[in-house]
């Protein structure tokens, strides 16, 4: 049985994705050359600092124009025609790679009339070569691929958090803490600038601390199930059971295995009496 090919995602080579990439290893390249100055480059000339840095640029930019070529010639070509393959992938690489540490023997040998043998120039524009651009490349796939799991992940979450049968819930930063059945989750407890999740895994009562407020929460679920009846709750009224006054005070029955009661603050009666008599309407 023949084995298939092993294809590239699709976002390592998307015109926006490979502009982005050429142009972070032009950047990068600039700045190498100008910093570790490759092939003895700093000695070519007797020229200012200045000079330098203006025709190392052309240097690259001559560079870059090997990457766009492949791009450009080949990947896109050959992209319209069938998918981009990882092997494929791999060796236009190598090859923009030994194009360009030709290129810069050939200039170093030819134009700079360096004395040593074109192999022995190949030999280190290769090492160079290779580092001014896998560098900048890994980085920048590795970029994409990150990009590219973080916008999944997120349509999880919104597909997670639009659903009526889930509710998150975030810390204070933005970051989703824990992600739950709104059918098992029981209330909310607030401690200072925390606040404890109460809920129900494998019908047994659990919890977890997230950083945050109350008052946050309340206004992130504002219209939902969850309904605010103290300073320090808040409870899922699909779990409550009863609402009992004892005397003054009101408290709501939660049903779980521990059939927690949860206190009712004078100034949450009236709206815990209202969403509740509106409820059985």
């Amino acid at each position: 049985m023949q084995r298939r090919p092993k294809l590239i995602p699709d976002y390592f080579v998307t015109k926006k994705n490979t502009i982005l990439q050429v142009l972070f290893a032009t950047l990068f390249a600039y700045i190498f050359i100008n910093i570790y100055r490759p092939f003895g480059s700093g000695e070519w000339y007797n020229i200012s600092s200045a000079e330098f840095v203006f025709y190392s640029g052309l240097l690259v930019i001559a560079g870059m124009l090997v990457v766009l070529l492949s791009r450009v010639l080949l990947m896109f070509l050959i992209k319209k025609k069938k998918p981009v393959t990882i092997r494929y992938y791999i060796l236009m690489i190598a090859g923009e790679i030994l194009l360009m540490a030709a290129m810069y023997a050939f200039l170093e040998k030819f134009t700079m009339h360096d004395p040593r043998s074109f192999g022995f120039l190949f030999y280190l524009a290769l090492q160079n070569t290779a580092l001014i651009l896998l560098i900048p490349y890994v980085i920048s796939l590795l970029f994409f691929a990150w990009k590219e799991k973080s916008i999944t992940l997120n349509n999880l979450l919104n597909q997670v958090r639009h659903s009526s049968n889930f509710i998150s819930f975030h810390d204070d930063k933005g970051i989703l803490r824990i992600s739950l059945k709104l059918e098992d989750l029981l209330y909310l407890e607030s401690s200072d600038n925390y606040v404890s999740i109460k809920y129900l895994h494998n019908n047994q009562p659990k919890s977890v601390l997230i950083r945050n407020t109350l008052k946050n929460i309340e206004k992130k679920f504002e219209n939902s199930t969850l309904l605010r009846c103290h300073r320090s709750y808040i409870v899922n009224t699909k779990r409550v059971s009863m609402v009992k006054k004892e005397g003054t005070a009101m408290r709501l029955l939660i049903e779980s295995p521990n059939s927690e009661k949860i206190p009712v603050s004078r100034g949450y009666q009236t709206l815990v009496k209202d969403f509740f008599d509106q409820k059985h309407k």
